[in-house]
Parts: structure tokens; sequence; C-alpha cells
């Protein structure tokens, strides 16, 4: 199994850091680099427009066993830091590895997910990634309808934002 690692990147910088660092990492077909990714979210418009959002702005996941080309990484415009950021780099650990593997499990991109709301306003996620969460949500936007929930990522708590769409009790 492959290590994780996160890298700090300057929010809006996400996608052009990984296309130019993974195009290096891909320039040598003999070396195992390993694989970027930026967690996406598919956000809703009210107006019905959808577009792509970072899940964690400013975060990047390395998926590789080959740590060797970290320099690239550094030289690259928009890096900040690998988190966490004591004393070097290391690996995510075995429960945050669990957290954005489960993320992935999806692929890149987490769509927008189906929610029932019940007579106390409690709600339930109803399929996809985050099936049968309901204790960790922190806020519901009706108006635009998205959901704020707690996920806890390198010893720290994180307000993840997703868009949902109500599906009603039969």
């Amino acid at each position: 199994m492959s290590n994780f690692y996160c890298i700090w990147v300057r929010t809006g910088l996400e996608n052009k850091f990984i296309e130019k660092v993974q195009s290096l990492f891909d320039s040598v077909p003999d070396e195992q680099n390993g694989k970027l990714y930026c967690i996406g979210k598919q956000i809703r418009l009210r107006n019905g427009k959808e577009y792509i959002d970072p899940l964690i702005p400013g975060y990047i996941f390395w998926e590789t066993d080959n740590i060797s080309r970290i320099q690239d990484i550094k030289d690259e415009e928009g890096f900040i830091d690998f988190l966490p950021n004591d004393n070097g780099i290391k690996p995510l650990s075995a429960r945050d590895t669990e957290l954005v593997t489960s993320f992935l499990k999806y692929g890149s991109v987490i769509p927008v997910v189906n929610v029932q709301f019940d007579v106390n306003d409690r709600i339930v996620i109803v399929d996809g990634l985050f099936k049968g969460m309901e204790g960790f949500i922190t806020d519901v936007n009706r108006s635009n309808k998205r959901i704020n929930f707690e996920v806890t990522l390198m010893d720290g708590k994180r307000i993840l934002s997703l868009s949902y769409q109500e599906i009603q009790k039969k």
C-alpha cells in the first residue's frame, strides 16, 4: 500500500500545481513517482449551474512509495509546505489515509449528495461517499442547498461544505 502525503499550496493554484508536477513525474516512465490528487466537490447554484471547487482548499494529496522527487514539488510555483509541517515530510496517519482513500473511492470529485430531513430537521445522507452520516453535520444552508460538516484530518478539525439535493421520504 502506498503512503499519502499532504502538500499545502496557495489556494487557487491546486489544479495548475498538479498539472505541472504530475507531468514532471510522468515524464520519467521508469520511476514510480506516484499520483497527485486535489479532491473536489461539485457545487450546484440556485440557478442550476454547476462547478467544481476544492473540498479542502490548498491541500493536495500525494500517493507514492517514492519520495525522491520532493525537490520538484518544492520548486513548483504555489508550494507552501508539507503538512503536518513539524520536522520535515512524513506520511499521513492511518486514520487520515483512510479518510483520504474514502474520498477517492468515488473519484476525485465528490458529487452533490442526496439527503433526507426528518421532522426535527436532522439531516441524513442517503447515498454516496458519506452515506449514513448524520452526527457530524454542523450547519444546513437551505437557501443555497449546502451542508457543512466536520471531519478530523491531521489532528485538526476541518469544516467541509457540500451541495445537497433534498429527497423526500416515501
